[in-house]
């Protein structure tokens, strides 16, 4: 999956990137496993590339609506008051940007939501001889269920909770938007770039590496429109959002004194580390007392 700045949509589609060029001579042939694995995975991204070009104009229109919703809503929502204000004010700000780029992500998956979820089962069910690469491969197809079946949330109703209580606290509509999109976000899963790397290894065959570049035509379209999409509309939504463009320094402009609902949302969806075990403390051993009358006053 590819993620895209604040400025355009955190997530875009499912966009994927393909490695070029050919083996490595001498290399072994591959086990037939792999190979049908191998294929079964590349015609599943195909048919989703596929799918997410033939609609592009109905992910334009889900992009519009979105903009045209808040605009209808809340525009302005933020004042140049908030923007520019207190660290605590700008956090908040913050997280409700963050919140309206998760909900335009979502919306414009929606066009794409039934191939999306063909391309996870089939991600699911791939079986390669080397175990590691196959729970690698499930934990893709389960990070991108997961993203496709995120709950929208009311982007304006949290805007104007938030101004009810002075932008001094996120609504709790924006704290769970943002821990289930970090739940997503952070998870262990490689990306399918490396996924496709491996993949490579295994097609070998004219026909597969012909089937191969074909992919990596429709997918290059695919990855530009995404971005551009994401770029366009990201900014749009920010710009009706907001009263005022943000700091130049970009905000918060000073560190808040309390992290935001983005930050707490990470920090909890990132994996725990066990903390690194104390050397064992050195004792000093008790230093023998000289006999009375040897190396004494008394």
């Amino acid at each position: 999956m590819r993620w895209m700045s604040l400025s355009g949509v955190l997530a875009g589609a499912i966009a994927l990137s393909l490695l070029g060029g050919s083996a490595l001579a001498g290399t072994p042939a591959p086990k037939q496993q792999d190979v049908a694995a191998a294929r079964a995975v590349t015609a599943a991204i195909t048919r989703f590339d596929q799918t997410a070009v033939r609609r592009e104009g109905a992910m334009t229109a889900a992009a519009k609506a979105e903009v045209a919703q808040v605009q209808a809503g809340c525009a302005g929502g933020i004042p140049a008051s908030v923007v520019n204000g207190t660290s605590h004010q700008q956090a908040v700000a913050f997280d409700l940007l963050f919140e309206g780029v998760v909900d335009l992500s979502l919306d414009v998956l929606h066009p794409v939501h039934h191939a999306g979820l063909s391309l996870a089962r089939a991600f699911h069910h791939a079986q390669f001889t080397k175990a590691s690469f196959t729970r690698g491969i499930h934990s893709i197809a389960k990070r991108e269920h997961a993203l496709l079946t995120l709950p929208a949330s009311d982007l304006c109703t949290d805007v104007k909770a938030a101004a009810a209580n002075g932008f001094t606290a996120d609504p709790p509509g924006t704290t769970a938007s943002l821990e289930g999109f970090s739940g997503v976000l952070l998870t262990s899963a490689k990306g399918i770039p490396d996924v496709l790397k491996k993949i490579r290894a295994y097609l070998v065959t004219k026909a597969d590496r012909a089937a191969l570049k074909r992919l990596q035509r429709i997918d290059s379209r695919y990855q530009g429109f995404s971005e551009k999409l994401g770029s366009t509309y990201g900014g749009k939504l920010a710009t009706v959002l907001t009263a005022a463009p943000p700091p130049a320094g970009g905000f918060p402009t000073n560190p808040p004194p309390r992290p935001s609902s983005t930050q707490t949302a990470l920090r909890r969806a990132r994996p725990r580390q066990p903390a690194p075990a104390r050397p064992a403390r050195r004792t000093r051993s008790p230093r023998p007392r000289p006999p009375v009358g040897e190396g004494s006053s008394r």
